[in-house]
Formats: C-alpha cells, sequence, structure tokens
C-alpha cells in the first residue's frame, strides 16, 4: 500500500518525533494506513506487524486505537500514549528508552579502531550474546545485517563487538564483549555507523534504556541530545 508524499511532506515538518516512522514506511511494506484528522496510524512488516502512530490528540488517538483492538505489536510510544494503548489490556512485555538525536551542525572525531561489515555468518553469535533475546530473532538480525548498515570490530578473528541499525533507522545493538570494555571500540563503532548515516542523508538517533548509564555518556559525549522517552509493547490479546 502505498502512501500519499503529501502525508510523509507533512511528517517531514516534524522529523525527529516522525523520523522512526519515516524511516520505516520507506523500507517495509505497509498494509494498514488509518488518518484522523492530524494524526496518522499505519502498520508494517518488519520480524512482526507494527503499528506506528504520529498524534499530538487524544481525542484522535482513541478514534484510531478503536480501529486496531487485535493488534500486539506497537512501536515508539510516547509517554502520553501508554494509557490509552495498554487500557484493559495485558501487556506481555514494554521496553522503555530515551531517544537521542544528533545535531546535524556535530563535528565528529576521527577513530583509532579499524571496522569491518558483518557478515551472515554473524548472526547466531551475535544472538547468543545479545541481553536483548526476548525482544529479538536471529530472523531479524539476519535481516538488518542484510540490509541495514551493520559493523562490527575484530581481534584477530573473533568478533568482539558490534553495532546496527535497527527497521526504523535507530542507531542499535551496539555490544562490546565484557573482557574488552574500556578500550574505545563502542566509541569507534559509533562514530564509524554515524558517518554511514550521514553518507545517505539520514539522521543518526538512537534508543537507550533510561538506566544505561554507559551508554547514555557515550551517546553525550559524541554530541547525541536527549529528546522524549518512547515505548515498545506487545500486547497479548484477551481471549
Amino acid at each position: 500500500m502505498k502512501i500519499n508524499k503529501n502525508i510523509l511532506n507533512d511528517f517531514r515538518n516534524e522529523i525527529v518525533k516522525n523520523i522512526n516512522m519515516i524511516n520505516f514506511i520507506e523500507n517495509y511494506p505497509i498494509d494498514i494506513i488509518w488518518s484522523k484528522g492530524a494524526s496518522i496510524l499505519v502498520r508494517g512488516k518488519s520480524d512482526e506487524n507494527w503499528i506506528y502512530i504520529s498524534s499530538s490528540s487524544e481525542d484522535e488517538l482513541q478514534l484510531l486505537l478503536e480501529k486496531c483492538e487485535d493488534e500486539e505489536y506497537f512501536a515508539v510510544v510516547e509517554d502520553w500514549m501508554l494509557p490509552y494503548i495498554c487500557e484493559g489490556k495485558i501487556v506481555d512485555w514494554k521496553l522503555s528508552c530515551i531517544k537521542l538525536v544528533l545535531p546535524e551542525e556535530k563535528v565528529l572525531h576521527k577513530i583509532k579502531y579499524e571496522v569491518s561489515e558483518l557478515t551472515l555468518n554473524d548472526v547466531v553469535y551475535i544472538y547468543n550474546n545479545s541481553k536483548y533475546k526476548d525482544y529479538t530473532t536471529l530472523e531479524y538480525i539476519k535481516e538488518r545485517i542484510k540490509n541495514g548498515i551493520s559493523l562490527g570490530i575484530y581481534e584477530g578473528k573473533s568478533l568482539v563487538a558490534w553495532i546496527m541499525t535497527h527497521d526504523d533507522g535507530a542507531i542499535g545493538f551496539l555490544n562490546v564483549l565484557e573482557e574488552y570494555r574500556n578500550k574505545g571500540y563502542g566509541y569507534s563503532l559509533t562514530i564509524s555507523i554515524i558517518e554511514r548515516l550521514r553518507k545517505i542523508r539520514k539522521i543518526p538517533f538512537v534508543h537507550i534504556e533510561e538506566d544505561n548509564k554507559k551508554s547514555i555518556n557515550l551517546a553525550t559525549k559524541i554530541g547525541f541530545v536527549r529528546d522524549r522517552k518512547v515505548h515498545w509493547i506487545k500486547r497479548m490479546n484477551n481471549f
């Protein structure tokens, strides 16, 4: 299903707020588009059927949600939307993060480590060493390596640190194996992926759990600034 270009242009008037949805629409098939006033709800398929909502109106949001009672997966939900999406529902899980965005004018420093492209041979290894197994799958990691930006640092033949873009264009999956931390690997990977995003004229942004102080400190050191708190939700249908 194609989305009217005027709608996308309207989204770009609030580019930081809507960048997740814009990127998702540009890269995945969309099978539902509902609008009410200035609000819009879309559903598209990556690893799951994800609902994205752009709205600033409680009334419009409630009208849109009436049409998707049975939907399970909601992405980049703002704080004020939570009561409406979760009311009367069993929430299987909720992942909450701070969204941080890198200003266009921020100058990057040079890195000191060689960074390589990840390959499909790395999928199982990355999954086995992820702390987010409840929120991801082998197929999702495989898809992101094939279709996104994915980078790693090796010591010898061993992959010791990696980073990728998510289905909405966010920088994520940053992981440095414990015994290889405090060397600057995370910094080098983050700078490298920012450079690649800028080359394709994309806004670099990240989602970091609020209690992950090390990652937030790394992001702010590079120059990312806090935007808002957002959530990913899996609801369970009440049968």
